[in-house]
């Protein structure tokens, strides 16, 4: 048996051979019409998606121990042997640091470092000045010693943010300025290399400033 023309005004056409209650169940199921069937991912297509998916799944994994690593090799190059006490954690661009350091700047500067690599999107800092680098000073005696200091980093930070400003006039707004025990960081964007040079340059003539890590990104 072949198949049939169409029946004239029908617009349906049947395959010969399929009689009895077989038809019945092939036109019940089509709703009493010829329908075309949605086809469905066939072995292929679906191991298509699937290697698709774990592609992207090997990707992100590759991207977040890529960006691990660019952060911990900043935070060497800026906390010297604190960086070694520092763990991170980073998943989609989100960085997270935790464990203890012996100096308070180093406290402070590890967010600042790990917001300057390329690829962080957001640092969530949980690092914490070890009890053992406080010394035994009695509780009162340490609370004014911190006050004193906290106001002695904001009288720095104000000296350099006004040669910033005297020299770079506009270009220091977007120049963050942070100082801690006399170490003083950069950070935020400038233009080109050369105000890039010229902010560390200014910042580390300032009085007062023992150390200066440049954080600062270059306008693409």
């Amino acid at each position: 048996m072949g198949v049939t023309a169409p029946r004239r005004g029908s617009g349906k056409s049947f395959v010969m051979g399929v009689t009895g209650s077989a038809a019945v169940v092939l036109l019940l199921a089509c709703g009493g019409e010829a329908r075309t069937p949605t086809p469905t991912p066939g072995p292929a297509a679906r191991l298509g998606g699937t290697l698709d998916q774990a592609w992207t799944t090997a990707q992100g994994q590759v991207a977040d121990v890529l960006l691990l690593t660019r952060v911990r090799l900043a935070l060497l190059e800026h906390l010297g042997s604190d960086g070694l006490r520092v763990q991170v954690e980073a998943k989609g661009g989100v960085v997270e640091l935790s464990g203890t350091v012996e100096k308070r700047s180093s406290e402070e500067l590890a967010e600042k470092v790990a917001q300057s690599v390329s690829g962080v999107r957001e640092v969530r800092n949980r690092v914490r000045l070890s009890p053992d680098a406080q010394g035994a000073e009695p509780p009162v005696a340490r609370v004014v010693d911190k006050v004193e200091r906290e106001v002695a980093d904001a009288v720095l930070e104000g000296h350099v943010k006004t040669r910033l400003l005297e020299e770079l006039g506009k270009v220091a707004f977007d120049i963050e300025v942070e100082a801690t025990d006399g170490v003083v960081s950069l950070s935020g964007t400038v233009p080109d290399g050369a105000r890039e040079k010229l902010a560390v340059k200014i910042a580390k003539g300032t009085p007062g400033v023992k150390e200066l890590h440049d954080l600062l990104k270059v306008k693409q």
